[in-house]
């Protein structure tokens, strides 16, 4: 890997991380500490949740547009600095009505100008060739780069709290420091992408302007519609992970700083999935190893679902169970893209229409989540929900067959 090409890549995991470090990545690893210093309830960050995914809509199918025009790394750029500015909002009003504002803010600055942009680049960058190895060094850096900040956090929080002094202020105290060093961190990346080298000949790369909006054109990929499924499924699974610390905490009585620990481990474990599944799927066809992410994360939520009540097992097998699954889906729905045969020129407008679909877990998922922590409560909460969690993954593995067994058919056509 030439230097190009390697501060590319590094540059694209530190993006992908950072500009979801403020919305989504503090929150899932510091869960029940946030929630308890702010007096914030799970029905409020699902509501959070939706307004994120409402606006986060518009901005998929507007910004799958964006990304076939312009430079990459520009809207990248923009959307990290964009975003910045409203952690330090965070830290200067925290507040419940703030923290609204901020998930409709963060809707657009996080998906519009970065989402498919980052997509398109990261399938520029793996070529033809290597798209398992470029999606898979992506997701798994984004780990590691989730795993440094949540260690960073837990020191912060650690040295600011202790025994003598762990009032509700000093904790909220703690939790805007972490914002404030994710915010500084934002708004670097942001700088420093404006100086690495562009990604791919712009002129082949863009759609021409007579086929600027060519929507329809996508759509009749059958694939297309298969693929929004597998990412609305997996996406369920990834997300239903942000509860973990939470479960460990009201099921396990994990404290704060356990479950915090516990939700930074589990980032650390998502780059050695990753590489595992760069070794094995490499040189395999992407969508075979689809149906091998959704199987093991039907095992997991499985695991999930009964444990408490008939297994009792380990907190951690179930967890790592459906971890195992999603981190390897995450390295791979994007990946089949190449192996559908998507011209590179959709690629952004592709993206942004399924991930309308795909990522609308953002949505209704919070919500959901609120009704069964909140509203049902304790261990027969979780396990509705983990219900929820093994349907889905059952109907994303019916989907991955699907697609499997059309990609084949398709290449079986052209081959002959």
């Amino acid at each position: 890997m030439n230097y190009k090409r390697a501060l590319q890549i590094t540059f694209l995991i530190l993006a992908a991380e950072v500009i979801y470090a403020l919305p989504f990545v503090l929150v899932r690893i510091f869960r029940p500490t946030f929630l308890n210093a702010f007096e914030i309830t799970n029905k409020d960050i699902g509501l959070c949740y939706t307004l994120y995914g409402i606006t986060a809509m518009i901005s998929y199918f507007l910004g799958g547009l964006i990304a076939d025009r312009f430079q990459l790394k520009y809207l990248m750029s923009i959307a990290l600095f964009l975003t910045s500015l409203g952690g330090f909002f965070w830290v200067y009003n925290p507040s419940l009505s703030t923290l609204y504002i901020l998930y409709i803010y963060w809707g657009f600055t996080t998906i519009m100008l970065f989402w498919s942009p980052l997509v398109k680049a990261t399938r520029l960058w793996g070529g033809k060739e290597k798209q398992v190895y470029a999606f898979g060094l992506l997701e798994g850096g984004r780990g590691l780069v989730a795993a440094i900040i949540g260690t960073i956090g837990i020191y912060i929080i650690s040295s600011i709290t202790n025994n003598d002094d762990n009032s509700k202020i000093t904790v909220q105290n703690a939790m805007n420091q972490v914002y404030l060093v994710a915010s500084i961190l934002t708004m670097l990346i942001a700088f420093l992408m404006l100086f690495i080298p562009k990604f791919g000949d712009s002129k082949k790369i863009r759609t021409p302007n007579r086929h600027r909006y060519n929507i329809g054109k996508a759509l009749r990929y059958p694939v297309v519609w298969i693929l929004m499924i597998i990412i609305l499924t997996s996406y369920i699974g990834y997300r239903v992970a942000d509860i973990f610390t939470q479960y460990a905490s009201d099921i396990y009585n994990y404290n704060s700083k356990e479950s915090a620990q516990l939700g930074t481990y589990f980032s650390y474990m998502r780059p050695i999935i990753c590489l595992l599944v760069i070794f094995f799927a490499k040189n395999t066809n992407p969508s075979k190893w689809l149906i091998i992410g959704f199987s093991i994360m039907s095992v997991g939520s499985l695991l999930l679902t009964v444990n408490k009540v008939f297994l009792h097992l380990s907190l951690l097998l179930p967890l790592i169970s459906s971890l195992v699954g999603a981190y390897t889906l995450r390295v791979l729905y994007f990946t089949v893209l190449e192996e559908a045969k998507i011209p590179i020129t959709m690629t952004g407008t592709v993206v942004g229409i399924v991930s309308v679909i795909g990522f609308s877990p953002d949505v209704f998922l919070g919500p959901i989540e609120g009704y069964y922590l909140d509203e049902v409560g304790g261990a027969l909460g979780y396990q509705y929900l983990f219900i929820f969690f093994l349907v889905s993954s059952l109907i994303g593995l019916l989907a991955s067959i699907v697609f499997n067994n059309s990609v084949k058919s398709k290449n079986n056509i052209l081959s002959t």
